[in-house]
């Protein structure tokens, strides 16, 4: 709001300056010469000051290009205007024909303009001459009330019959008063509504900048409290992607680094177990017997000699055991991707929901054998990439059901959810290991490479089941 007000203020100042610059130009350019002035000009060129009447510059450069003259006087041929001069009535009866004069400001001032004199003529009764009148019938354009007549050396006045009343620039009558009024009115009305425009405009504007980033905040506190899925928003869409995209890539990017990352790390700690199961299991023996030896040595009465001997023995073979189970170790966490093994299925998924924290997620388990000799890495990133896919292409996150049970040689899953579903050129690309539904072909699609990989490596099958709403997948896992 306080940069929509200084907008508008600067907008305002600026079309102030525009209006009073378009003004004084229009003035410049509708009157090009002495003979097209009027009352308005005058008006907008004269000015009252202290010492007097001034002049504007475009009035003075007419007068000097056109070598005229011109007064400011009253009814009476007094000159307000330059001050040097007192009355000219006998001037203005010299420049009878070469004289125009404009009232304006008030009804008894007027703008006398003589221009330059090209004929004489003499006139018996200067001194009975009605001054008030001589100015009034050197009105242009039918204002003047009277015309002058010049006969036998006399000057003398009649009525013009032509004659329209005559409406000074600061006077308006009460048609034009109404007009101005409705004209303001209708200026205020116009700022009122751009004003109200361009709130509604700044708010739209706003609303949609900011609804995007209040998704990608709660997003982001999903990730910084370990759950790794995108939260549902009516607001996340193409465009939004579009407008954000390097924040979207850079969120996205960091919630598949994390959770492969959590993942790797649930790897590492099942081989750690393992290992620590099979390092206390194998060194128990060894110090069992070492323990046993020492007691004896205790004794004085048995050869120490040769159960020194055993003991180092023993000290040297749990040496050997304990450099063999991290050779193992390092073996088996080196090639996690190609290694198989028994692991059990129920635990595995269990541990993968609780890393995703996704609430919609619901897990059937009709395993009666829960040991699947396969490869644990793979079938994660499976279920993994099987989850993330239903968040990511579902702007309302949807009920997610996965079923699994045996079956003679292996397991299957039946995964479910209620979203918007595929269409049916993705059902018929989704089984090439290529396929990606991203816009941006990167990272993982419906039909990823992750997905295709584990089930080719278990020698399994994909099928998708028809369903009324969201997606239905069987997957069946090959033990052998």
């Amino acid at each position: 709001m306080k940069y929509i007000f200084i907008f508008l203020s600067i907008t305002l100042i600026l079309t102030s300056i525009g209006i009073g610059l378009f003004f004084t130009n229009a003035i410049k350019i509708s009157y090009t010469s002495l003979s097209e002035v009027d009352d308005f000009y005058m008006d907008s060129s004269i000015s009252k000051e202290k010492n007097g009447y001034i002049l504007s510059d475009d009035l003075k450069e007419k007068l000097k290009k056109e070598n005229a003259q011109l007064y400011v006087i009253d009814d009476q041929a007094n000159v307000l205007y330059p001050k040097q001069h007192k009355n000219i009535k006998n001037k203005l009866i010299d420049n009878l024909y070469n004289t125009k004069t404009i009232p304006f400001k008030k009804r008894n001032l007027n703008a006398a303009i003589i221009y330059p004199k090209n004929y004489t003529h003499h006139l018996n009764n200067t001194d009975n001459i009605d001054i008030e009148k001589l100015i009034n019938s050197m009105y242009m354009n039918n204002y003047n009330e009277y015309q002058y007549i010049e006969k036998n050396n006399q000057l003398s006045f009649i009525n013009n019959p032509d004659h329209r009343e005559f409406v000074l620039a600061n006077e308006f009558t009460e048609i034009e008063n109404k007009s101005f009024l409705f004209l303001a009115i209708s200026y205020l009305s116009l700022l009122l509504f751009n004003f109200i425009l361009v709130i509604i405009f700044a708010f739209i504007i706003s609303k949609r900048l900011s609804k995007p980033l209040f998704f990608y905040t709660d997003w982001i506190e999903n990730l910084s409290k370990g759950k790794l899925f995108k939260p549902s928003s009516k607001h996340y869409n193409k465009r939004s992607k579009k407008l954000f995209k390097e924040l979207n890539d850079s969120v996205e990017t960091l919630n598949l680094q994390l959770t492969k990352d959590k993942i790797y790390q649930n790897q590492i700690s099942y081989y750690r177990e393992k290992w620590l199961n099979q390092i206390s299991h194998d060194l128990k023996s060894p110090l069992t017997s070492i323990y046993g030896y020492s007691r004896l040595l205790s004794t004085e009465t048995i050869d120490t000699k040769k159960y020194a001997i055993l003991i180092s023995d023993k000290a040297a073979y749990m040496t050997k055991l304990i450099d063999s189970l991290n050779k193992n170790f390092k073996e088996e966490t080196d090639q996690m991707s190609i290694h198989k093994e028994s692991f059990n299925v129920s635990e595995t998924l269990e541990q993968l929901i609780m890393t995703i924290q996704y609430e919609k997620l619901k897990l059937t388990n009709h395993l009666q054998e829960k040991e699947f000799y396969g490869n644990k890495l793979y079938f994660e990133r499976m279920m993994m990439n099987l989850i993330d896919n239903s968040i990511d292409h579902n702007k309302q996150n949807p009920n997610i059901q996965i079923t699994i049970y045996n079956q003679s040689n292996g397991l299957i899953i039946d995964y479910k959810d209620d979203g918007k579903g595929i269409s049916k050129s993705t059902e018929k690309n989704m089984l090439y290991s290529n396929y990606t539904t991203k816009d941006n072909k990167e990272g993982h699609g419906i039909g990823c490479t992750i997905i295709m990989d584990c089930i080719t490596f278990h020698n399994g099958a994909f099928k998708i089941m028809p369903t009324k709403k969201g997606v239905h997948f069987r997957i069946i896992l090959d033990k052998e």
